[in-house]
């Protein structure tokens, strides 16, 4: 292994294909199942009587639909581009079905299609060649599924993780309800982080994005305002954050973050006492993942602190991060000696597991 190999927490599952569903045998009747479909000449997923992304109107998605991806994300062109950019295993993160079915009102087919979303991404890293692994998709609306979930596929020799998003489909299911408790006690037991990761267009609780039916507007303020949303609920929780507990914020954006932590650090205290503070509980448990894009993104780092920082790709999406351009943004803040440490430190599982390719065995 090389000493630039990167880890790579956020690759998404090309999960919206077709051929994927039509064998699953989910007991969905043909409505409720992922369909693709074109809509006002673009291509969308449709799932119910909804089509994703948002075509218009407020808190809208891509105008492209699902057109923005710049490969299929099939094993040929990962392969590709796992290996320009040194990449020595890389986690799936949801892709369009993922991040869209917590939308789905029906609990009963929410879950149903959630738990196919699982299946497919756990096959995807069983058949692939590739150093692949992936996060279970679970859901703040559902916890006592969630929980069974990780009691059913906790041990999964590819899991690495879990992952939720930062807002439900309303705002009664929050990352800071108490009923989330046991499973993120479980979660930090069996040394799995929770990955968080929104999505724009996809009807959640998304209340900055929503008053905006511009898609710049939309986009810029759908992740960061989710995860401003999703940060203040996990550091402020009533029932505090369990010991071990590891939380990693995808796509969230990182400049805006120690300011805030500020502010609700200097409310809390004078307000509530809150006997620990969120800047503590921040450096603690919960890691960021730094676009080189993002202005003041270098400032911010510093003031998080190293330790915090992790690589995402986001391929195969259109603001996909090259490997190149991170390392010179941030690998003087950040080394990748110290960017391995770190992620061994959050997603223990991806690196201590196989970091090669699978071919060879085969």
């Amino acid at each position: 292994m090389t000493e630039k190999r990167l880890y790579d927490c956020d690759t998404h599952f090309t999960d919206h294909l077709p051929e994927l569903w039509a064998g699953l045998g989910l007991g969905l009747g043909p409505h409720d199942l992922p369909e693709v479909v074109t809509h006002d000449g673009a291509t969308r997923l449709r799932l119910g009587d909804r089509l994703f992304p948002k075509p218009a109107g407020p808190g809208h998605g891509n105008p492209q639909g699902l057109a923005h991806l710049i490969g299929p994300g099939h094993d040929r062109d990962r392969a590709e581009f796992m290996a320009k950019h040194d990449i020595a295993a890389a986690v799936l993160q949801p892709g369009f079905v993922g991040l869209s079915v917590q939308a789905v009102e029906d609990p009963a087919v929410r879950i149903t299609v959630l738990e196919g979303y699982n299946l497919l991404a756990a096959q995807s890293c069983e058949q692939s060649a590739l150093a692949l692994k992936w996060a279970m998709l679970l859901s703040a609306e559902d916890p006592r599924w969630s929980e069974e979930m990780l009691r059913r596929h906790g041990e999964h020799e590819d899991l690495v993780g879990v992952v939720m998003r930062p807002t439900a489909r309303t705002p009664l299911a929050r990352l800071a309800d108490p009923a989330l408790s046991p499973l993120l006690v479980e979660l930090a037991r069996r040394r799995l982080p929770l990955f968080v990761h929104g999505g724009t267009g996809c009807y959640q609780w998304s209340p900055l994005a929503d008053g905006y039916s511009d898609y710049a507007m939309t986009h810029a303020f759908g992740h960061m305002g989710e995860h401003m949303i999703a940060l203040a609920d996990l550091v402020t929780r009533p029932d505090g954050l369990p010991d071990g507990l590891r939380v990693v914020m995808l796509e969230s954006g990182i400049a805006w973050i120690p300011s805030v932590l500020g502010r609700l650090t200097s409310h809390t205290t004078r307000l509530s006492g809150g006997a620990a503070s969120p800047i503590e509980l921040f450096a603690e448990h919960v890691a960021v993942v730094p676009d080189p894009d993002e202005p003041h993104a270098r400032w911010a780092v510093a003031q998080l602190g190293t330790q915090s920082i992790l690589f995402g790709s986001d391929y195969p999406h259109w603001d996909t991060i090259e490997s190149g351009g991170w390392l010179e943004a941030f690998s003087d803040l950040c080394p990748p000696a110290a960017l391995a440490d770190n992620t061994a430190r959050f997603v223990p599982r991806l690196v201590d597991g196989p970091a090669t390719d699978r071919s060879a065995a085969r």
